[in-house]
C-alpha cells in the first residue's frame, strides 16, 4: 500500500475510535434535551433500511450515518433532530470526518422558498465546503437594495443563493430580522431547502446550551420565513 494511503487510514481509523467515546458524550446531551422539549428518542438510524424520514439538506449522502435521531411536534412544527457522521478521503489522500448536529423544521406556508445557505462567518470549514459543488449557481447575496442592514449581521453572517432568487431572499429576510439573527442565531449556520428548515452546528462538542439555542434560534427562523413569505 502506498504511504499516503497508509497514513489516511491510520488517521480515519483514529477518528472512527475518538468519535465512539465522543459519540456517548453527544448521545447523553441529546437524550436529555429530546426529553426536556418533547421529542422521542431513537437513537441511530440505517438510511437505506429503517423506515423513517432522513434529514435531507446537502448534508445528506449515500455515506452518512445518523446518530440519536429524535422526532417530534412543537408549535405546530413537526421538528427533527439528528447527530449526522460522514467521512470521505479529499483530493490529497487525506481522511475528512465530518459531525454536524442537525435540527430540522417543517416548514407549514406552502409557498415556495428559495433554496438559501445562512453561513456563520468563521465557520465556512470544510464541514460546509461541499454544499458548494453541490449547488454552483449559489452566490454572496450583497443586501441593501431596499434599506441599510445591522453591522452585527453583516460580521456575523453571510447568506447564499441563486443570482436569480436574490431580491427575493433580501425581501424574504429583512433588516429587521437580520437584528434578532445576528445578536441570537451566530455561531449556527442553517439551510432552507424544498420546505425544510435545517440549522447545523459542526462542533466537536455539544451542550445543553448548544441545543436550546439552536431549537429556539430555529424555532423563530421557521415562524418568520412562514410569516414573511405570505408579504412578498
Amino acid at each position: 500500500m502506498k504511504p499516503s494511503f497508509i497514513a489516511s487510514f491510520k488517521q480515519l481509523s483514529h477518528n472512527v475510535i475518538h468519535n465512539i467515546s465522543a459519540n456517548r458524550s453527544r448521545g447523553r446531551v441529546i437524550k436529555k434535551f429530546a426529553k426536556r422539549v418533547g421529542l422521542i428518542y431513537f437513537g441511530a438510524v440505517n438510511q437505506h433500511d429503517d423506515e423513517h424520514q432522513i434529514v435531507r439538506g446537502f448534508t445528506v449522502s449515500s455515506t452518512h450515518h445518523d446518530n440519536h435521531y429524535c422526532v417530534g411536534s412543537v408549535d405546530n412544527y413537526d421538528i427533527t433532530l439528528v447527530d449526522r457522521i460522514d467521512a470521505n478521503f479529499g483530493a490529497d489522500g487525506s481522511a475528512i470526518f465530518n459531525n454536524w448536529a442537525i435540527l430540522s423544521f417543517k416548514l407549514q406556508t406552502r409557498q415556495d422558498v428559495p433554496h438559501i445557505f445562512i453561513n456563520a462567518n468563521d465557520h465556512l470549514s470544510r464541514a460546509y465546503n461541499n454544499i458548494f459543488k453541490i449547488y454552483p449557481t449559489f452566490n454572496l447575496v450583497k443586501f441593501g437594495t431596499f434599506e441599510q442592514y445591522d453591522l452585527e449581521f453583516n460580521s456575523r453572517f453571510n447568506i447564499f443563493a441563486s443570482i436569480v432568487d436574490s431580491i427575493e431572499v433580501e425581501r424574504l429576510i429583512p433588516a429587521s430580522s437580520t437584528r434578532v439573527l445576528g445578536a441570537h442565531f451566530w455561531p449556527y449556520s442553517a439551510e432552507i431547502y424544498e420546505g425544510y428548515l435545517f440549522v447545523y452546528c459542526d462542533s466537536a462538542r455539544i451542550s445543553n446550551s448548544t441545543l436550546d439555542t439552536m431549537f429556539e434560534g430555529g424555532l423563530w427562523l421557521a415562524r418568520h420565513i412562514d410569516s414573511q413569505i405570505e408579504l412578498i
